[in-house]
């Protein structure tokens, strides 16, 4: 994918996210694959709402900087980790809505068979990873066995990642989840999740 494509899209996904209210302040973090070798990522610091073009970063899978005067996100080695394992996987977004964040923050997993969404995107269901310190080696170690096996992960107290074929998959899963938890969320508040089979 060319840089300008790429920082279009990466700064697009970032308003969406910023003005829906799942990354807020300097939350979150975004790529996306330009090539074996070289991934487009968001910067450390900097709102994902008002992000600019010159304001990405492309590292190698090393992470060291290629391209860029922003230092990139310190969540890197959990993107590279997602392109390491799966060669299908062109974009990572980490997001932290609150209702899905809640779920892990309260020890609750995610119900199956009580919403159509979580059956359609989420049909291995979705899992919670446990706590790793944010940045760190471990958490990408952490990581790497939920990548091969689901689209989404909520990381225990610390947000959810998404990964796609592109960004806006990855995305609308985000997008997806949070409005199921919502929904779910105010059904325990009027007295319980049913289950309709």
């Amino acid at each position: 994918m060319q840089d300008n494509h790429a920082q279009e899209e990466i700064c697009e996904i970032g308003r969406r996210l910023y003005r829906a209210g799942l990354v807020r302040g300097s939350d979150g973090n975004f790529s996306i694959r330009l090539s074996t070798d070289e991934i487009m990522i968001t910067p450390t610091g900097f709102s994902k709402g008002y992000l600019e073009a010159d304001d990405l970063v492309v590292i190698d899978m090393q992470g060291d900087v290629l391209r860029g005067d922003k230092q990139p996100s310190s969540e890197y080695r959990l993107h590279l980790a997602a392109y390491q394992v799966r060669e299908d996987v062109e974009a990572v977004v980490h997001s932290h809505p609150p209702f899905a964040t809640a779920f892990s923050v309260a020890g609750r997993e995610f119900p199956q068979h009580v919403l159509p969404e979580l059956e359609i995107f989420f049909p291995n269901g979705v899992p919670i990873a446990a706590y790793q310190g944010p940045g760190t080696t471990e958490l990408a170690e952490e990581m790497r066995a939920y990548y091969r096996d689901y689209d989404l992960i909520i990381m225990s107290h610390h947000g959810v990642v998404s990964i796609g074929g592109d960004i806006f998959t990855a995305w609308r899963l985000t997008e997806h989840l949070e409005a199921c938890a919502e929904t779910l969320f105010y059904a325990n508040g009027l007295g319980g999740i049913s289950n309709p089979r």
